[in-house]
């Protein structure tokens, strides 16, 4: 039997001291038979010892989750790899294989808390069984929201985990010295540790204390999809009543950290500015340098402290936020993606949205975004999320449902950049528009409303640069970096050709149009706030402080420009905030310019030239449409089918000004 071969997970002598012994088992050779768990059920474990062999041994024991909150600890972990490695005894005699993650979870975690109960989904959910998969999984919420305590089990860690966790409880222990001394905390002095150096443009080396926590940012916990709800409901209907310290402790084999004393040192971090030391280098998958990269941990905390304070405040989550933030988190299944933000979103799910692990991800990502789409009354932001302008691997998903497979690293068009820097919104098709969408499953075709205003004639691709995206948004050389001049000078060159283009203004629009720079400049910020302090330098003279820098990046060597930036610093700090919003805004994003109004804007990555750009009613931006040409006679047809290409910003429609520019049609999207 597949399995047999595999040994039988034993108690290490800490577990035998720590664990009580159970009564003898007779081992069979056959796998554990599990019972269906009924609605609002439980199933949790304890832990004993077999006396004769020392078997680890597994008792289930199923409960109401309601009544038994608070009797339970609920792991978070890492699956890692699904290929058995042990079998752990059940109380029955029979045996479930279980994984290495499950493994050392059982041999470090359970021990500790010797006469506790658990709850481990690869153990107390019957994976098998699809039926009781997807009722536990539309539960788990409720598990992580009634647990006594969650434990996040980190791996067995090293002396690097060691030294981090000590790091952050020091810094922890500076913040409520302050605070008990009536200051108000902050880590600034700090900046006297050893900190960040460079040694070379290539390599750049950190302190061991920041190098460690680092290192443990980057542990592949913070990016799993599941942990983001099992962090944000950790405890969330226990918190008053247990007498656990900590809801929610990072756990290694020999060390531990509350994670709000963690989530605290790394917020006091940012705002002293300190959180630059924790940057690290590394290949991305076409195997280019990237350099100066933030630790998927550092966002992944601040992202799941902001929903625990949102929930704690009673404040709603919509469930198009939460599908938003979650994008960028990994997940073994792909359908997955979108069950685990169920539970910490405020919204009543319908029967479409259920866990349902016998469906497709196409299926399932087109059923919610449909369901999301007509239920959304204010605007369906999701839009902004699908497009083929935008990296996808479903091939089969419809243009305008989100691939939320492949987390993209575009910068979006989402609900946080649809501001302008003046706090203005923008309006794309006027405030007097809701948007209508209608969709067909059966067609897997969505309709809306629009005016088509033009056609993409140019496209202007920014240049890449052979070093990280991160050092080529530095303006300021220093004696450990230096400029990229190829870079710089094929960027002037992408700069020149848009300026081109914007020197022969289209004769329909109207003389009161800005001069070609000032388009150059606001295309490029794209009126996107920055989520920092409000700019207080005049944007035109950034720009133009901006491109004097260009030039000189592209022609001086190391020596000269840092005298320039020596005798006129004010220049370069006005350069560096300009880049700044570019990098908050464009960022890689190419520019585009349209045939007839000469219109200049950006989207995504994928726009082609003969996309129309079209206001779409009741939306806020406008959105880029491509034409489906399998028969050519259907062009021009009212019945001819588009695929959305994606969300764009646009020079002269953001506030409304082509409502006039055509007549309102349907647009099928297919």
């Amino acid at each position: 039997m597949i399995g047999n071969n595999l040994p039988f997970l034993k108690a290490n002598s800490k577990a035998r001291a720590g664990l009580q012994t159970g009564p003898a088992v007779t081992v069979t050779s056959e796998p554990y038979q599990y019972t269906r768990l009924e609605a609002n059920q439980v199933r949790v474990l304890s832990i004993s010892v077999e006396p004769a062999t020392g078997f680890l041994v597994c008792d289930f024991d199923v409960r109401d989750l309601t009544s038994g909150q608070g009797t339970y600890r609920a792991i978070s972990y890492c699956w890692g790899d699904h290929t058995p490695t042990n079998r752990v005894l059940c109380s029955d005699g029979n045996s479930l294989l279980v994984t290495e993650s499950a493994t050392e979870i059982l041999r470090f975690i359970v021990p500790r808390n010797p006469m506790d109960f658990f709850w481990i989904d690869q153990l107390c959910v019957n994976q098998a069984d699809l039926v009781e998969k997807s009722a536990q999984v539309m539960a788990m919420g409720q598990i992580y929201s009634f647990t006594r305590q969650v434990i996040a089990w980190m791996g067995r860690g090293n002396r690097s985990s060691e030294s981090a966790i000590a790091f952050v409880e020091m810094l922890f222990g500076e913040m409520e010295d302050m605070e008990s001394k009536g200051l108000q905390p902050t880590l600034a002095p700090l900046m006297s540790l050893p900190a960040r150096v460079h040694n070379a443009p290539a390599q750049m080396q950190a302190s061991y204390k920041w190098s460690a926590l680092s290192h443990l940012l980057r542990n592949p916990w913070f990016e799993r999809i599941w942990v983001m709800q099992e962090v944000i409901m950790a405890c969330a209907q226990t918190s008053r009543t247990s007498c656990v310290g900590s809801h929610i402790l990072l756990s290694f084999e020999k060390c531990t950290v509350d994670f709000n004393v963690l989530a605290g040192v790394l917020r006091m971090l940012e705002n002293d500015y300190l959180h630059s030391n924790l940057v690290y280098d590394r290949q991305n998958k076409d195997g280019l340098d990237e350099l100066g990269i933030y630790p998927p941990g550092f966002d992944a905390i601040k992202t799941f402290s902001t929903f625990r304070e949102l929930r704690s405040r009673g404040t709603p989550v919509l469930l198009n936020s939460a599908l938003s933030h979650a994008w960028h988190f990994k997940a073994s299944d792909d359908r997955d993606k979108v069950y685990a933000v169920m539970a910490f979103a405020d919204e009543v799910a319908d029967a479409s949205l259920r866990p349902d692990y016998t469906s497709t991800a196409e299926d399932v990502y087109t059923v919610w975004t449909k369901a999301l789409l007509e239920r959304d009354d204010d605007y369906p932001m999701l839009l902004h999320m699908a497009g083929i302008g935008l990296q996808r691997s479903l091939s089969k998903l419809p243009s305008w449902v989100p691939d939320f497979s492949c987390g993209s690293s575009e910068v979006q068009l989402a609900s946080e950049m649809t501001k302008s820097i003046k706090g203005r919104h923008y309006l794309a098709s006027g405030v007097n528009h809701k948007i209508e969408i209608k969709v067909d499953l059966s067609s897997l075709k969505l309709q809306f409303q629009g005016i088509r205003v033009d056609t993409i004639g140019v496209v202007f691709r920014q240049p890449s640069s052979e070093k990280s995206d991160r050092w080529y948004h530095i303006l300021k050389p220093s004696r450990f970096f230096t400029p990229d001049k190829k870079f710089h000078r094929s960027f002037l060159q992408w700069l020149d050709d848009i300026e081109h283009f914007l020197s022969n203004p289209s004769p329909s629009l109207n003389s009161n149009q800005p001069q070609p720079r000032e388009i150059l400049w606001q295309t490029i910020v794209g009126d996107y706030p920055t989520g920092e302090a409000p700019i207080e330098s005049n944007l035109s003279e950034a720009f133009e402080c901006w491109y004097q820098a260009q030039r000189e990046l592209a022609g001086k060597n190391r020596s000269s420009l840092l005298d320039s930036i020596s005798r006129r610093p004010d220049v370069y700090d006005q350069a560096q905030t300009f880049e700044d919003l570019k990098a908050a805004s464009l960022h890689d994003r190419p520019v585009f310019g349209t045939t007839q109004k000469r219109l200049l804007g950006h989207g995504s990555k994928g726009l082609l030239p003969g996309d129309t750009v079209c206001i779409v009613k009741g939306a806020l931006t406008p959105f880029l449409l491509r034409p489906v040409m399998d028969n050519m006679e259907d062009a021009g047809n009212d019945s001819q089918p588009w695929r959305l290409v994606g969300g764009c910003f646009v020079h002269g429609l953001m506030y409304g000004e082509g409502l006039e520019m055509g007549e309102l049609e349907e647009f099928i999207i297919t």
